[in-house]
């Protein structure tokens, strides 16, 4: 008898639980920019060497490795987010490297999921502007896509 009364609570409290309380793997998150690097006179993906990414003024690396892509997190709440991309950066030496800072302008939707995940948010890229500092080494950048709501491709062409 006990043990029928303790599966019997037991599948209340299971089959109690709303679609909404359980937010699934499956569903996608908040979509990151998706940046590739390109050399600025053949068009071709091209490594960046000891790349570092970190945000402006933000002592705390995000990013550093050698790549040819990467992806980038933008805030929910601005329609702005400022990085540093730093290349030839070597962690033992002050300084070093080539940083560009780069201001990305986006549109955000945030969209309801459901109770148990929240929100997730898609951006529309306006545009990306290279802060000129005489010394830059990102010579342009292009929008391949500016809806961001997946991360299968790029969505920004940088050039250098």
């Amino acid at each position: 008898m006990k043990k029928n009364i303790i599966i019997l609570i037991l599948s209340c409290f299971i089959f109690s639980c709303e679609p909404d309380d359980i937010c699934l793997t499956s569903l996608a998150d908040t979509p990151k920019l998706i940046i590739g690097f390109f050399d600025q006179s053949t068009g071709l993906k091209k490594e960046v060497t000891n790349l570092k990414i970190q945000g402006y003024n933000n002592n705390n690396i995000y990013f550093f490795q050698t790549t040819d892509s990467t992806s980038v997190p933008l805030k929910n709440l601005d329609k702005i987010t400022n990085y540093s991309l730093t290349k030839d950066f070597d962690e033992n030496v002050d300084n070093s490297g080539n940083s560009d800072n780069i201001i990305i302008n986006y549109q955000h939707n945030h969209i309801y999921v459901s109770r148990a995940c929240g929100y997730v948010s898609n951006y529309d890229l306006d545009r990306i502007v290279i802060e000129n500092d005489n010394l830059n080494w990102i010579v342009r950048t292009e929008i391949i896509n500016s809806e961001i709501k997946e991360e299968k491709s790029i969505h920004v062409k940088i050039f250098h």
